[in-house]
């Protein structure tokens, strides 16, 4: 996980799904209380615009239970709900309850009522019959009522067939009071309340002596709210899931650039130090970045030239004068009288000017491998045959030293004999130099299959330090901090059995370091 969370294309996957989440929340947020307020408006625009012209008056209950019945159906074309209706004077006097109301103590929440209620301008028996029969005689039907007629219904007020250009100072009938006006719907006060069953919208229209109460259950538009998140909710993850896509694919275009420069920098060597990275149709700020990498590699590749053509030249223009020197002072060590001052100084001499010799010699050679110039000439060997003299070898030169021996001498694989001898003869000079004093040994095998010779040298010891290891194979860079004369050595060894090993395709490791065993393994591929 903490791969993931160190990756570019991470950080910009989880910063777009997090911004992109938030977005797409406060969207969805907005969006359902917009439709809510919609909604809301709706239901009050329709409380409004209510398809009557008037009210029954409050004391005629049965006509307000036929008044309820035909609101209820209209309710349920213009509300998609329920409908209740409740008329109520001054002080709590209820004069008419829709049935099932889902609240109790109403009335104490909505507006009082004020004024005088005025009497009832005829029975409750119906409405006015003058007030039908001159309605239908303007609308051109039938003056009065038949035999056994009685007046339209209320449901005739509701389906839109109101009294047209009505005046409201009007008497109702013909010989009655003119004081008795019509009760036209005034414009209601709206307000919400919290039933059992969830919130009503109450329209409540003010009258003098009593108000009428309509009230519109919200249960389709809460419906309709929760279908809507649902909705949004099956909905986010998938348009959540697509933009991580689209930003994961957008992130790797992106960032192609820099892993065309992370494969170069990770296959950079002293070989392909003359490689460049082309410059496509990457952006400027990705074509700015290879450009300063191209010029990096070039002055690597100025230096590196330079470096190793100094280190060639220097360790070439040594060595002929040390050789020179080297063989005056053989000369001069030959003529000195024994055992005298004069001798013992010249092998001194002679001894410092061998192991110059021997710098130079390999300095020599690590500028010729860095330069990838090393020649390497494979041929069948047999490495079986080639590690048993050498083991033969040190064990005349190392008497005190125990040596195990498991070598299949038949192995035979094409590899550079030349090569091969100074990896082993490095690896086992310093088997012996850093063996156990009291009791050393050394342990030698060699294994071979059908994909790689694997050759492991073993000795005692006290092992190579934790803080040695890191840096065991580096140039001039020794086991011994103080670098005495105790041990002989230069610290190349091991830096140059290296190169030699991968010179040919194969790898020197060490496989193990602990007090008494210090354990070393050189793999080579089988070349057909």
């Amino acid at each position: 996980m903490k791969r993931f969370r160190q990756s570019f294309r991470f950080r910009i996957l989880a910063l777009t799904i997090l911004v992109s989440g938030t977005v797409l929340l406060a969207f969805g947020l907005a969006a359902r209380y917009s439709l809510y307020l919609i909604k809301i408006s709706t239901v009050e625009q329709s409380l409004r615009s209510m398809p009557f012209q008037e009210f029954p008056h409050p004391e005629h209950s049965r006509s307000w239970a036929r008044f309820a019945d035909a609101t209820e159906r209209v309710a349920n074309r213009i509300f998609k709900g329920d409908v209740h209706l409740l008329v109520y004077g001054p002080e709590g006097k209820l004069y008419f309850e829709s049935k099932f109301l889902p609240m109790e103590g109403l009335l104490d929440r909505l507006p009082e009522s004020e004024g005088v209620l005025e009497p009832a301008p005829f029975a409750e028996t119906d409405l006015s019959p003058e007030y039908w029969r001159e309605d239908r005689g303007r609308r051109g039907g039938p003056r009065g009522f038949g035999p056994g007629e009685g007046p339209p219904p209320p449901e005739a007020v509701l389906k839109g067939k109101p009294p047209r250009e009505f005046d409201a100072n009007r008497p109702r009938s013909r010989g009655g009071d003119p004081s008795q006006r019509v009760r036209r719907i005034p414009p209601p006060e709206l307000l919400t309340l919290m039933s059992r069953d969830g919130p009503i919208r109450f329209g409540v229209y003010r009258y003098d002596g009593y108000n009428v109460a309509m009230g519109v259950e919200l249960s389709q538009v809460a419906q309709e709210m929760n279908h809507l998140g649902r909705a949004f909710l099956f909905s986010a993850p998938l348009a959540l899931l697509v933009i991580a896509i689209g930003a994961w694919i957008i992130a790797s275009r992106a960032i192609s650039p820099i892993r065309t420069l992370t494969r170069a920098a990770s296959g950079l060597s002293v070989r392909n130090l003359d490689e460049r990275i082309e410059s496509g149709n990457e952006d400027r700020e990705f074509s700015e970045l290879i450009r300063v990498f191209n010029g990096m590699l070039e002055r690597l590749e100025r230096s590196f030239n330079q470096a190793t053509r100094f280190s060639a030249d220097a360790a070439h223009e040594l060595k002929t004068p040390l050789t020179i020197l080297q063989g005056h002072l053989e000369s001069a060590l030959q003529e000195a009288p024994d055992d005298s001052d004069q001798q013992r100084r010249l092998g001194m001499l002679l001894e410092e000017t061998q192991r110059l010799h021997g710098i130079t010699r390999r300095l020599l050679l690590l500028a010729q491998a860095d330069a990838g110039q090393i020649s390497v000439t494979g041929k069948p060997t047999r490495v079986g045959s080639l590690l048993e003299e050498l083991v033969e070898d040190f064990e005349m030169q190392a008497p005190q030293t125990r040596f195990d021996s498991e070598i299949d001498r038949d192995a035979e694989v094409s590899v550079d004999p030349s090569l091969l001898t100074q990896i082993l003869q490095n690896l086992l000079s310093n088997a012996v130099k850093y063996n156990d004093e009291a009791d050393p040994w050394i342990s030698v095998a060699l294994a071979l299959d059908d994909s790689e010779l694997r050759i492991d040298i073993s000795n005692g010891g006290p092992g190579i330090p934790e803080e040695s290891i890191s840096r065991l194979f580096h140039r001039f860079s020794r086991v011994d901090s103080a670098r005495n004369r105790g041990v002989d050595g230069f610290g190349l060894g091991l830096n140059l059995s290296r190169e030699f090993a991968r010179a040919q395709g194969g790898e020197l490791s060490l496989v193990e370091s602990s007090p008494g065993n210090t354990h070393f393994r050189l793999v080579l591929p089988v070349v057909e």
